[in-house]
């Protein structure tokens, strides 16, 4: 009888030693703790815990037109980059659009640029 012969009519389990079977199952249940103590580190360094729901801070970018005449072609362009129409400015030369971070600002006079819209000036705030 062949415990692994080639023609494979029986083949037998041997079992492993006590010793070689309970140091595999510790090795699994300290890679499981280990995984868990780092997980609650990371939760302690970067959870930002009650202040994690508070509002983000919003950013205005104001901007003053050298042609107020192009004042609807600069808020249809500020509605179509920043998804949300831009808020009218007490002067007819000035629009203020909220953005959610610096890039998108960029973005805004990338696209003014490219349109041939020109400004007096500009200006990011984090309140109007």
């Amino acid at each position: 009888m062949a415990l692994h012969g080639a023609d494979g009519d029986q083949r037998v389990l041997i079992p492993q030693p006590a010793a070689a079977r309970d140091a595999g199952r510790e090795g699994a249940r300290e890679a499981a703790r280990a995984a868990a103590r780092h997980e609650q580190r990371h939760a302690v360094r970067h959870d930002a815990g009650p202040w994690d729901a508070a509002p983000r801070n919003i950013r205005y970018l104001r901007l003053r037109l050298a042609d107020p005449g192009r004042r609807v072609e600069v808020r249809r362009l500020l509605s179509l980059v920043l998804d949300v129409p831009p808020l009218p400015g007490a002067d007819p030369a000035v629009l203020i659009a909220e953005v959610p971070d610096d890039r998108r600002a960029v973005d805004v006079l990338i696209e003014l640029a490219w349109a041939g819209i020109e400004l007096d000036g500009f200006r990011l705030d984090a309140a109007v």
